[in-house]
């Protein structure tokens, strides 16, 4: 019997590490297509960066999903740092969407980089 518990809790333990080893490579691949939006800028190409940084929120949307942080009901300014840089992450990679689609790759750089800046600034908070 206890043979089955211990092949139970070890099978939890696996499952439990693996959620959080897909949730790291979504924040990777994040943090790639933003790098790689951040250079189809420097090429001029508009549409890339909109591709990259759509492929960025998506991936940062699967890793909230696969690794959630709380989130309190307070409103309080800095009560989880995580959401705050999450957040400023999302508006980042909206206006970066917003300027490729006009066509204005130096702007999308710009706010591109921003966006990785506060992913890489969300995974280092505790």
């Amino acid at each position: 019997m206890k043979k089955y518990y211990s092949l139970l809790a070890g099978l939890i333990f696996i499952a439990g590490n693996s959620s959080l080893s897909f949730a790291a490579q979504h924040a990777i691949e994040a943090e790639q297509h933003l790098e790689q939006a951040t250079e189809s800028a420097k090429k001029g190409d508009a549409a890339g960066v909109a591709s990259h940084t759509e492929e960025a929120q998506k991936h940062v949307i699967e890793e909230n999903k696969e690794k959630p942080y709380p989130q309190s009901s307070k409103k309080i300014t800095a009560e989880n740092p995580k959401a705050e840089h999450d957040k400023a992450t999302f508006e980042e990679i909206g206006k970066a969407k917003g300027h490729a689609k006009k066509g204005e790759a130096a702007e999308a750089a710009e706010h591109a980089k921003n966006a990785e800046s506060h992913l890489k600034q969300k995974e280092q908070t505790k």
